[in-house]
């Protein structure tokens, strides 16, 4: 039902209707968009600058309510790196210049957005404008108000979209970093179980050695091979403590041994090489086996080269 108190009237001209229109939907600064507008409409080119959308470009075309530019934006860099993630899992190898194209595409809103912003703003108000009800349209109040609460700003929906963005875009980051980084935690956890199981057999190597002169195997001490969780079995052999990693540790792991040798010097004292390390200068290391065939970064670094 129409107001008829209402004091607004249509203006005479298309002309004027259509600046009235603009300032309605425009909202706040509207007159700095209206020279662009009445350039767009007098047919001159789209093409132009606008530093908020080149500096702020998703907050800026959400601050006007410009929705699906800002959340595209927002979503690009994402798109595409799974676009480009696809093309090498089906193609071949990523090379540098790969990495540059991508980097280009990745670069290519945050120059053409600045430069068409004022259009794109001007083709969204026209629609907004072409789409009114004719109810709306032919009333001057009605067709006013809707312009005014469909166009002008939003900062509420803008922080919700940026914010609910940052949370989601956030989320997939802080995942790439922290499930690498537990897996190698939970692998070097593992591996230390069979250095710990292997403790008290160095201890009885020792023992043996000192007394016999000889270095032993396990069924010279006279006890089965200790055995954890993650660890199959932990052995010896000249001397040398065998560790082999079981099933339930990491495939990584898995079947993977680590071999822990002594050496004796001349006085008669012991010392040990983990892995890949070596033993000390003068210690003459005994016959049985040496190395790892576990990667050295989910090693001790007593156990590195």
């Amino acid at each position: 039902m129409e107001n008829p108190y209402s004091q607004t009237a249509a203006p005479s001209t298309p002309e004027a209707q259509r600046l009235a229109d603009y300032e309605a939907a425009l909202g706040q600064n509207s007159g700095y968009y209206l020279k662009y507008f009445q350039q767009f409409d007098g047919g001159e080119s789209k093409a132009g600058w606008h530093w908020p959308a080149f500096f702020v470009t998703s907050w800026w075309f959400l601050y006007r309510k410009l929705w699906l530019p800002g959340i595209l934006n927002l979503l690009w860099p994402w798109i595409v790196l799974i676009g480009m993630a696809m093309t090498f899992a089906i193609t071949r190898p990523p090379s540098a210049n790969a990495f540059i194209v991508a980097g280009l595409l990745a670069l290519v809103p945050t120059i053409v957005l600045p430069i068409f912003a004022n259009a794109i703003y001007w083709h969204h108000v026209n629609r907004m404008v072409e789409r009114l009800p004719k109810s709306v349209a032919s009333v001057p109040d009605k067709r006013i108000a809707r312009l005014e609460r469909n166009g002008g700003t939003a900062i509420g929906p803008m922080l919700g979209i940026m914010l609910g963005s940052s949370v989601v875009l956030v989320i997939p980051v802080l995942a790439a970093i922290s499930i690498p980084a537990y897996q190698d935690y939970t692998l070097r956890s593992q591996v230390t179980e069979g250095l710990n199981l292997a403790s008290s057999l160095k201890a009885e190597v020792a023992e043996y050695y000192a007394e016999k002169k000889t270095w032993p195997d396990l069924s010279d001490l006279g006890h089965a091979p200790p055995s954890g969780k993650f660890v199959s079995e932990v052995t010896v052999k000249k001397g040398t403590v065998v560790i082999t990693y079981g099933k339930e540790a990491n495939g990584k792991l898995q079947e993977q041994k680590l071999a822990i040798r002594p050496g004796v010097n001349a006085n008669g004292d012991i010392a040990w090489a983990c892995g890949n390390h070596l033993l000390p200068v003068g210690y003459e290391s005994a016959p049985g086996p040496y190395g790892s065939d576990v990667a050295n970064k989910f090693l001790p670094m007593l156990c590195r080269e």
